[in-house]
């Protein structure tokens, strides 16, 4: 009989375990980057009469994924499980850096990629991240390659490296997000430069 009062004292139903697991987890916590207009000179860029197009803009597989990704001591990265991005980060990228473009340049003919076919860009900037994360120091940084081309033409600009520091407190992923936006946006003054030569 004692044995019998063991074993029943000793089974927990199935659904009281699995809630206990799911109360006991902590639950995710979404950011994104964001175009602030108000802090671009509206205007300060003029593309003239021509269709630009912007993309596409390649990132790293690893930085390419919902979780938050940060750098930690020498090679070593933190892959953040509960802290995610609330868009696909790549998308987002591209997003923020057309809308810093649009109101740089006041221009109405600007398209991501991919465009329809019945867009046909006079210029164009394809770039490329090579970094962009959180370091342990307290700042963001993003690297970059960019060229801008002109379609029909043979030759192209030279390819452009760019290195974009933002300071960040360090876990903080609220003042982090907000860092990676401004270095995209300090980037998206340089390429809305870069296609206003040549473009009136």
């Amino acid at each position: 009989m004692r044995s019998t009062w063991v074993q029943k004292l000793m089974v927990v139903p199935l659904p009281f375990v699995l809630a206990a697991c799911i109360s006991s987890s902590p639950s995710a916590r979404f950011y994104t980057l964001h175009a602030d207009t108000t802090r671009v000179d509206s205007g300060s860029q003029t593309f003239g009469d021509a269709w630009v197009g912007v993309g596409p803009i390649d990132v790293p597989d690893y930085l390419d994924r919902p979780q938050i990704v940060t750098r930690g001591d020498r090679h070593r990265l933190k892959i953040h499980e509960f802290d995610r991005w609330a868009d696909p980060f790549k998308n987002r990228i591209l997003d923020v850096v057309i809308e810093n473009v649009v109101a740089i340049s006041d221009s109405k003919r600007i398209a991501p990629y991919p465009w329809s076919s019945a867009f046909r860009p006079t210029r164009r900037m394809v770039g490329e991240i090579t970094a962009f994360e959180a370091r342990p120091e307290g700042d963001v940084l993003l690297r970059v390659r960019w060229l801008v081309t002109v379609p029909g033409e043979q030759e192209s600009e030279e390819i452009r490296v760019g290195e974009y520091v933002e300071p960040a407190a360090a876990g903080d992923f609220n003042a982090m997000a907000e860092a990676m936006s401004r270095a995209l946006e300090r980037w998206s003054q340089d390429i809305a430069a870069a296609l206003a030569i040549g473009s009136s």
